[in-house]
């Protein structure tokens, strides 16, 4: 009996681990740019919010003197798998490396090699979502022509 149990236990732990680790791999990004790369780290839940961690990259040889990012008060649009969207008046805080979380904007030196956090809380996410079909994060490089409707990341689950 008990060896039964444990049996079917880890067979759901290693099947729960496998759809979690293939959901990852749905995950698209485009940046718009060669040098730029964007990882997603996690997106989690912490009661009604949603968590956001990603890590910005610089890959090429030159620094970039502007990489500006913005929460609600602008443009940044998170759809959810229910057809929900979270943007201004829902209150999306970004925050960049070590600087607070805002609504407003975040701007910083991407300097070249140097992987840069950028995080994200998405207030009020229903509960019965299961991922974020489409991130649409205002992100402006000018170095790069990046604009609002440059970089989108597709197929986030989140992890409940």
């Amino acid at each position: 009996m008990k060896k039964s149990l444990i049996i079917a236990l880890l067979t759901i732990i290693v099947t729960f681990a496998a759809s979690q680790k293939m959901n990852a791999q749905n995950i698209k990004v485009i940046t718009g740019h060669p040098d730029f790369k964007i990882e997603v780290l996690r997106c989690a839940a912490s009661g009604p919010n949603v968590v956001l961690d990603l890590m910005v990259t610089n890959i090429g040889y030159e620094d970039v003197k502007e990489f500006k990012v913005h929460g609600s008060n602008y443009a940044t649009k998170f759809y959810d798998n229910l057809g929900n969207i979270y943007e201004r008046n829902q209150s999306i805080e970004v925050k960049i490396a070590n600087k607070d979380y805002t609504v407003s904007d975040c701007t910083i030196k991407l300097v070249a090699g140097l992987p840069t956090r950028l995080s994200y809380i998405v207030h009020n996410v229903s509960p019965r979502a299961t991922s974020f079909v489409l991130i649409e994060p205002d992100i402006w490089v000018p170095d790069w022509s990046i604009n609002l409707e440059t970089v989108k990341i597709r197929f986030v689950p989140i992890a409940r």
